[in-house]
């Protein structure tokens, strides 16, 4: 009973969801892009992408759930995954648009949000065949996209290769713990992790190609 407790956490902290704050916070705090942001200014802009990655789809799905349109937020069935996912595209187009449009601070970071979009897009897909596993697509997605910064640049932030090596580490953890708690097959892990790695490693040079500037 513990450890289901320990798998059931450890699932609840690597959702999907959260992985727009993981970017946000390597970015402005780790990897240190945008070095004329004050700290001021780089706080209110995580905070800005926290409430509209985590807090919106969050507060969505509990009203939701609360008429009854959805029976739990945790999302067993096909059909409600893909509600969610469609929540989580929009507020993630939110914040591309943000990011590009309105504020356009950092090449990195409109790169990295760029996949993230393509890569929740691609997972939406790939949820009308099977209960993929969301949790392997995010953090294999978040790997992909960090492979993709160490690759493109030549004297990479040495922290990008830590960020790296931790987040194979998280998709370790969230793949056993899904296995684990019995919410997918085997094929649903190891097919989300695949399809997430490569969906966000050539999300992100397709990102690249878009933004052609400088990077880290």
């Amino acid at each position: 009973m513990e450890t289901k407790k320990v798998f059931n956490t450890i699932s609840v902290f690597l959702h999907p969801i959260f992985i727009p704050c993981l970017i946000a916070g390597l970015f402005l705090f780790g990897v240190n892009e945008a070095p004329w942001l004050d700290n001021q200014a780089r706080w209110s802009l995580f905070s800005l992408i926290g409430t509209i990655s985590t807090l919106m789809p969050i507060s969505f799905l509990l009203l939701m759930q609360r008429f009854g349109i959805i029976e739990s937020p945790h999302l067993h069935s096909r059909d409600e995954r893909s509600f969610a996912l469609s929540v989580m595209v929009v507020s993630f187009g939110l914040i591309c648009y943000i990011l590009y449009v309105k504020i356009n601070v950092s090449t990195a970071m409109n790169i990295a949000f760029t996949a993230v979009t393509i890569t929740l897009i691609i997972a939406n897909i790939a949820n009308f065949i099977d209960k993929i596993s969301l949790h392997a697509i995010g953090m294999a997605g978040l790997a992909g996209i960090l492979l993709y910064f160490i690759t493109e640049e030549t004297n990479a932030n040495i922290i990008l290769f830590d960020a790296f090596g931790f987040s194979l580490i998280l998709l370790g953890l969230s793949m056993t713990a899904r296995l684990y708690l019995k919410a997918h097959t085997q094929y649903q892990v190891y097919a989300g992790a695949i399809l997430g790695f490569f969906s966000g490693y050539f999300g992100a040079i397709l990102g690249g190609m878009m933004f052609s500037e400088n990077l880290i």
